[in-house]
């Protein structure tokens, strides 16, 4: 028997030995053994996001979910290359800010991730007028003898959302709270201040005189008190 004849009889039996039905591989598994499953692809993301703690405002690019050392071609308001660390992330500071993609891999298994950017901030408050509302005693007929409680409420009126510092002056009182304003209007926090006397009825009724101002507008207000019969 020449070597072309015995190749040509072993030949048969490799076959035999490397094709393994299912049925046979399925029993030679280990039991309760988990089918295996292909490793899960990264899951890519890309954010623009605000700088904590900059003023003016800064924006940083944040990529993450890439493969580690992964080679990052990023477009956009700029545009550069950048190699992801080894936990397949890089954070690009201080970019303009704007809309980006970033590509990775190559020919077929080319992915584009597109970059989400920061919802954009409420506008800042632009407040166009102030009015005090109103003002009133407890109870409304007082012991206009003594110094009285004169409460007084305000507000403002305006576009935008935000904090806003103001002023309630009078009396020789003043205070300088804040308010988280919300277009189109927000009340004021109360202004208490004390009234003056007056020795006898003939004299004139007691007077209380305030102001409320943020920025450049500002509204004044007189109230006049409501002796009580005597005083």
């Amino acid at each position: 028997m020449n070597r072309h004849a015995r190749y040509a009889l072993l030949a048969p039996l490799l076959v035999t030995a490397v094709a393994v039905p299912p049925t046979m591989a399925a029993q030679a598994a280990p039991a309760g053994a988990a089918p295996l499953k292909a490793a899960a692809a990264p899951q890519a993301t890309c954010r623009l996001v605000v700088a904590p703690g900059t003023n003016p405002v800064e924006f940083d690019l944040v990529m993450t979910g890439f493969r580690g050392g992964q080679l990052l071609r990023v477009t956009g308001p700029e545009s550069f290359q950048r190699n992801a660390n080894g936990a397949g992330s890089v954070t690009e500071e201080n970019v303009k800010n704007g809309s980006y993609t970033v590509k990775s891999g190559w020919g077929r298994n080319e992915l584009t991730t597109g970059c989400s950017k920061p919802p954009r901030p409420p506008a800042k408050p632009r407040i166009t007028s102030a009015e005090i509302t109103g003002a009133s005693t407890t109870p409304a007929a007082v012991d206009c003898t003594k110094p009285q409680n004169v409460t007084f409420q305000g507000k403002f009126a305006g576009t935008g959302t935000g904090e806003i510092d103001y002023h309630w002056a009078g009396q020789g009182k003043q205070i300088a709270p804040s308010v988280q304003f919300t277009a189109p209007e927000t009340a004021t926090a109360p202004f208490v201040v004390k009234s003056p006397t007056r020795a006898a009825v003939t004299e004139p009724v007691p007077k209380v005189t305030v102001q409320l101002f943020t920025g450049n507008v500002s509204d004044s207000f007189t109230f006049t008190l409501t002796c009580a019969p005597g005083t």
